[in-house]
């Protein structure tokens, strides 16, 4: 079920509801825009239901992808995923980004060091994306059957750059030196 399917049901069923009087919200005055409405409309005019019924794949057939978030930083984490292709170039890109040795500070510590949000942010993304690179090779099924990516904190940027909407060095009009400063920024202006 597509994103605008499952939203104009949600609305459809929520604006029944409240027709039927199963919510404290006021009926909408007459003549107003029936949203409900409008959304079924959208959606109907945008696929008909055998299309969508022929792209509708069982459950078991879609996977989803969640990113963690700061907090789940541990000295020696990346350690498995390094005989995976592309990874080395990852913690390489990060090393040229950040101007320290990444990898370096994720197998070995000390742990105090890789909680600080300086760095466990980095660190989290990039063993995040390394991650991703070991999946790819062990359940490539899984990558390519993904139809959702989420992450927590800046397992957000993880998950962007996976879905393609972000390059791993650039961020949409943010220079590549910026890039991890930026999920950092972002990240304590939310905290503060």
């Amino acid at each position: 079920m597509s994103v605008r399917v499952a939203r104009a049901a949600w609305a459809r069923d929520w604006g029944a509801g409240c027709r039927r009087g199963a919510s404290n919200f006021p009926l909408p005055p007459p003549g107003a825009v029936n949203v409900a409405e409008l959304l079924r409309d959208a959606t109907a005019a945008e696929e008909g239901p055998r299309e969508a019924a022929a792209r509708r794949r069982p459950p078991g057939q879609c996977s989803v992808l969640l990113f963690p978030g700061q907090g789940s930083q541990v000295v020696g984490m990346g350690r498995g995923l390094l005989g995976y292709p592309r990874v080395r170039e990852l913690y390489a890109a990060a090393r040229s980004v950040l101007g320290y040795d990444l990898l370096e500070l994720s197998l070995h510590g000390p742990q105090e060091a890789l909680d600080r949000t300086v760095h466990c942010q980095p660190a989290v993304f990039v063993a995040s994306l390394a991650a991703v690179e070991k999946l790819h090779h062990l359940q490539p099924a899984v990558i390519e059957n993904c139809v959702a990516a989420a992450g927590f904190s800046v397992g957000e940027f993880a998950a962007l750059v996976f879905a393609g909407a972000m390059e791993f060095s650039e961020g949409p009009a943010v220079p590549p030196e910026e890039f991890l400063q930026v999920s950092l920024q972002t990240h304590q202006d939310a905290a503060g």
